[in-house]
């Protein structure tokens, strides 16, 4: 009996004590899957989603604020996911002109000299002017369909 009294005495501390885990708030941003229809071009090393801030077709690395996962050449489907601060963003699929593992280390020069060796791929204009409102703790889901 004394047993049981002193193990009840201790799971009453150890539930009295113990703070209850808090997980992981929730993230913001944008996911979903590309498609990509056709052969891939040879200068094509790589593909990905871009994130700006705003448009500007003549130079997307001035407001380029992050971009997905690379995607290899040859590839006919893959998800991706982009995690974002709540705002308005523009998205663009983009063929990577360089090497990826060089594209990965030099980003930073790249995007202090606002040249980024990318081509938009999208061949919906509409996918490229229509912004997407990123809220707090969502995920928005916004697929692409590109044809080589």
């Amino acid at each position: 009996m004394r047993i049981i009294a002193i193990l009840l005495i201790i799971c009453s501390f150890l539930v009295v004590t113990c703070e209850i885990p808090v997980g992981l708030e929730p993230v913001s941003g944008v996911e979903g899957k590309i498609t990509f229809h056709g052969n891939w071009q040879a200068d094509i090393k790589a593909a990905a989603i871009i994130a700006l801030d705003e448009l500007d077709l003549e130079n997307p690395a001035a407001n380029l604020v992050t971009y997905s996962n690379l995607i290899n050449p040859g590839t006919n489907e893959a998800e991706y996911f982009i995690q974002l601060l709540p705002g308005q963003y523009y998205l663009a699929a983009v063929g990577i002109t360089v090497d990826p593992g060089f594209f990965a280390v030099k980003i930073d020069s790249f995007l202090s000299a606002e040249t980024i060796p990318i081509v938009i791929i999208d061949n919906d204009l509409r996918n490229l002017t229509t912004p997407i409102n990123i809220k707090s703790q969502e995920i928005t889901v916004a697929d692409r369909e590109i044809v080589f």
